[in-house]
């Protein structure tokens, strides 16, 4: 019984993986200049987000 579950599972984990396979490969592939600029801001903005927390709790203590 525990066995059938578990490769009950693993079939579909595996139809999980080639249906994003699929989605992938009708992805268009190329993208524009725009997406990777917001993409990369973002990336960004998110990445100093620990650093000002930390900034604003520094002058609160000043």
């Amino acid at each position: 019984m525990m066995r059938d579950d578990y490769l009950n599972e693993i079939i579909h984990r595996g139809n999980e993986l080639a249906m994003l396979e699929q989605a992938a490969l009708t992805f268009p592939k190329k993208t524009s200049p725009v997406r990777w600029i917001v993409a990369a801001a973002c990336s960004v903005l998110i990445s100093l987000i620990p650093s000002v927390c930390s900034a604003q709790a520094f002058f609160q203590m000043i």
